[in-house]
């Protein structure tokens, strides 16, 4: 069932994604990264993103599965992130992801987030 498979791999990003890691291995090469704000990326420009966030983390955090639906190559997963940063404080966004999945690797994924949030709660942290 590719659809079955398609939805571990996506299960497996969000895992990584919450751990502060990105295993390059559900990843094409060439994948592409769209995040609000930042617009479309290369793979590369978005694995320096993650780095930078992760100096901020002060540990461990969480982001959580709520929901997830898959058809044909894609599949959508609704998200919740609650990361303890290094300044004391919680970082909880919500997010939808949709990652176009091709030959079992992710090569295009859109992160979208409450933005504002985003922005306001990591304001002078990067």
């Amino acid at each position: 069932m590719q659809l079955d498979e398609n939805k571990k791999i996506a299960t497996r990003m969000i895992d990584c994604l919450s751990e502060g890691k990105l295993d390059t291995t559900l990843i094409s090469s060439d994948a592409q990264w769209w995040v609000p704000g930042g617009g479309m990326m290369d793979r590369a420009t978005f694995e320096n993103i993650l780095k930078k966030f992760n100096v901020i983390r002060a540990g461990k955090g969480e982001m959580k599965i709520v929901g997830m639906t898959a058809e044909d190559n894609r599949v959508a997963v609704e998200a919740e992130a609650n990361i303890p940063l290094k300044n004391g404080k919680i970082y909880q966004n919500t997010y939808h992801f949709l990652f176009i999945i091709n030959g079992g690797k992710i090569v295009l994924s859109k992160e979208y987030n409450d933005s504002l949030y985003a922005s306001s709660a990591l304001a002078g942290l990067f």
